[in-house]
């Protein structure tokens, strides 16, 4: 796993929020479709595996190629190296080494650069950027 610098994260904002915001936009022409059209049959799983069957074939072909384009765009952020938390609100980790131990640092949309950092999988405890610099001097 690609851990980042501070600047390396941010110098990737820019790639990154454009991929984010175009897998948001995906998402919801998804949810759209999902509500206006009856299904045969649907089906999802944890890891984000969504079926979708109408008996129009217009809405599956539409179903499939949407996804495929949500899958696209989820695969170029993870060739990036980011981990998506959270696609609804637009969460996004860099995987961080914090004098050895693993960490992220956090940047959400609509934020203008990455002004957070946690540990594990708790985005919930997100501490400011410079609680890390002091982390890294007393390393």
């Amino acid at each position: 796993m690609r851990k980042f610098t501070i600047d390396e994260a941010e110098n990737c904002l820019p790639e990154v929020e454009k991929l984010i915001k175009r897998a948001c936009r995906i998402r919801s022409k998804i949810s759209w479709l999902l509500e206006s059209n009856d299904a045969l049959l649907e089906a999802n799983n944890d890891s984000g595996f969504h079926l979708f069957v109408s008996d129009s074939i217009e809405v599956n072909r539409r179903f499939h190629q949407l996804y495929y384009k949500l899958y696209s765009a989820l695969s170029k952020l993870q060739n990036i190296g980011v981990v998506v938390r959270d696609l609804e609100e637009g969460v996004v980790d860099f995987p961080f080494d914090l004098n050895g131990r693993e960490a992220f640092l956090c940047w959400q949309l609509g934020e203008d650069r990455i002004r957070f950092w946690h540990e594990g999988d708790c985005f919930d405890d997100r501490r400011p950027v410079v609680d890390v610099d002091e982390i890294l001097q007393d390393g």
